[in-house]
């Protein structure tokens, strides 16, 4: 017998239906005792992202009572459907990267102007125009080479009241802390990177072992400038039989498993789209392909829903040059590689 609130929480389910994000469809299907196997199938034929998504599936197998065969295959009937959810995820992911390429042009214009005066303030203005961890920290090394050590500190601190920090980004964060405490304290002290002692060595040898991202390179070339690393560029070993990408060989970063290829790139180099094919092992959670030019700023990000596929990177509003594209998993790399767009 169903509960009296069955009815009530399916019709509102529904009404918010196609918009349901993974949480909702998750907590649908923990409400065992409210919600039967029929309900849920029929409101996540109606949400086709939350078909997809692997922390939906699993709640539905933990289910003391698991929905049937022909209730999943109605389930996985959308797996190749985009749904309205993603399709405006999707939307809003384009004009967010139109808008950060925008921004990452209004840098480089200021960086290349000599008339201006306050040239970096004229940068962190460009900057706030992005609502991303990355865009603080960069304003933050905009007030670094401004003088202003207070104003460093005070954008380090709004990032953590600012965004809610996964796990590996909090990891970032207290990198670009320490980092940051290692800058600082030279600034004070009049002295410039080689004049780094042993316990700030400490500090940047950690960050490289324990951090990804630009403040994992920026804490490696302070390290190689001081001649207390030695780091080998990744490169590319070119495949003459296909026009694909091999695998990226040697390099520091924090990758997974290096001894697996994840995806292929072609044609490579590239003028108007990028081809990437991919594979993911089932162990993957939320693979997600990264792309950054060589100095380490973020370019685009994009989410995969699948285990394999192929995904078509549009290039036709990249600057031409050498980028870098990642794989990663909930923040651990998987594989990396560089392509090049003419």
């Amino acid at each position: 017998m169903m509960p009296p609130e069955t009815m009530q929480l399916r019709s509102q389910l529904l009404s918010a239906s196609p918009y349901l994000s993974d949480t909702v469809m998750v907590n649908a299907a923990e409400k065992e005792d409210v919600l039967p196997n029929s309900i849920v199938t029929e409101i996540l034929a109606e949400n086709p992202q939350s078909a997809k998504a692997e922390n939906v599936l699993n709640k539905l197998n933990e289910r003391t009572t698991p929905p049937n065969d022909n209730q999943m295959a109605q389930i996985h009937a959308n797996d190749t459907v985009l749904g309205e959810k993603e399709a405006l995820e999707s939307k809003k992911a384009y004009y967010a990267s139109r808008k950060q390429q925008n921004v990452n042009d209004l840098v480089r214009l200021n960086m290349s102007d000599t008339t201006i005066t306050a040239v970096y303030d004229s940068i962190e203005s460009a900057l706030a125009r992005v609502q991303t961890p990355e865009s603080y920290y960069l304003q933050a090394f905009a007030r670094y080479n401004n003088g202003d050590s207070t104003g460093v500190i005070n954008k380090l601190s709004d990032v953590t009241s600012v965004f809610d920090l996964s796990s590996y980004e909090t990891g970032i964060h207290s990198a670009y802390e320490d980092y940051f405490g290692v800058l600082l304290t030279l600034q004070s002290e009049g002295k410039n990177i080689t004049d780094i002692d042993s316990t700030q060595k400490a500090t940047l040898y950690n960050i490289v072992q324990n951090s990804g991202g630009l403040v994992q390179a920026l804490a490696r070339n302070i390290l190689i400038k001081t001649g207390d690393i030695v780091y080998n560029e990744p490169y590319i070993f070119p495949d003459t039989t296909q026009n694909k990408t091999a695998k990226v060989k040697g390099g520091l970063g924090n990758t997974s498993n290096i001894a697996d290829q994840y995806f292929t790139l072609y044609p490579n180099p590239a003028k108007q789209y990028l081809t990437f094919e991919y594979k993911v092992d089932y162990k993957t959670v939320n693979p997600v392909i990264e792309i950054y030019t060589l100095t380490g700023m973020h370019i685009n990000t994009f989410r995969l829903f699948k285990k394999q596929g192929v995904k078509i990177i549009d290039l036709r509003d990249y600057t031409p040059g050498t980028y870098l594209i990642r794989l990663s998993d909930s923040g651990n790399t998987l594989q990396s590689a560089k392509f090049v767009k003419y």
